[in-house]
């Protein structure tokens, strides 16, 4: 589902009896920092596909396990049930898009990261393209992107109506108000619409966003 992150997806897959939730971190690596925890062990199916050439030592395959159905063999390991959403991410991501990214002097895991973090702030396509548009900017004008969804992502609570100040103040590499610039990655699995919306941000005159219970977001020049 769109906005899974590696901890839905492991437990997921343990339900439906593809291997346990360490089989499922063993293939997708721990990257460091994540929870707190200094750890990193990266994943053994980078070497397979080349838009894993950019990333970090220190990621895992978060971001990167495109939201779809598929369709398995019951007797799969974990691996090649990752294996599979993998080429699909890959066969997804087309040599437009990739070109794309690169005129604008990004990386494929600096979108990932972006697309992982608008799919867990709004909801419409149009107000994701908008919300890139003013997260970019804050990248570039030097603001904290101040994105509810790290901090939540970094104190491993799943969802949440409500982001009270005293969360705000966690020390993790994820918190995007206490440090500036990117998450240290990806914060959830983006579907299709959030990645083209960081790849194709709307420029606009606004700065800041907020998302109304009902889904719907409103857009503001200042914070006031």
């Amino acid at each position: 589902i769109e906005g899974w992150d590696w901890v839905d997806i492991s437990q997921y897959l343990q339900d439906q009896g593809f291997g346990t939730t360490k089989d499922f971190y063993s293939t997708v690596g721990t990257p460091a920092q994540t929870y707190g925890q200094n750890l990193s062990t990266g994943s053994p199916l980078f070497s397979k596909f080349n838009f894993f050439k950019d990333n970090p030592k220190s990621a895992s395959l978060e971001g990167y396990l495109f939201p779809d159905t598929y369709y398995v063999q019951a007797d799969y390991s974990v691996e090649e049930v990752v294996t599979q959403i993998l080429a699909n991410f890959d066969s997804k991501l087309t040599p437009q898009m990739r070109e794309d990214i690169q005129k604008q002097g990004k990386s494929i895991y600096e979108v990932v990261t972006m697309a992982s973090i608008i799919e867990k702030e709004v909801k419409t396509l149009n107000d994701k393209k908008i919300v890139s548009g003013i997260l970019w900017k804050r990248l570039k004008a030097g603001q904290p992107l101040q994105a509810d969804a790290t901090v939540l992502y970094a104190l491993q609570i799943q969802s949440a109506d409500k982001v009270y100040t005293k969360y705000t103040e966690i020390d993790s590499p994820y918190n995007t108000y206490k440090y500036k610039g990117m998450p240290f990655g990806p914060i959830s699995n983006p579907g299709e619409e959030s990645i083209l919306a960081a790849i194709y941000p709307a420029e606009s005159k606004y700065w800041f966003y907020l998302s109304r219970p009902d889904g719907t977001t409103v857009f503001s020049k200042t914070f006031a």
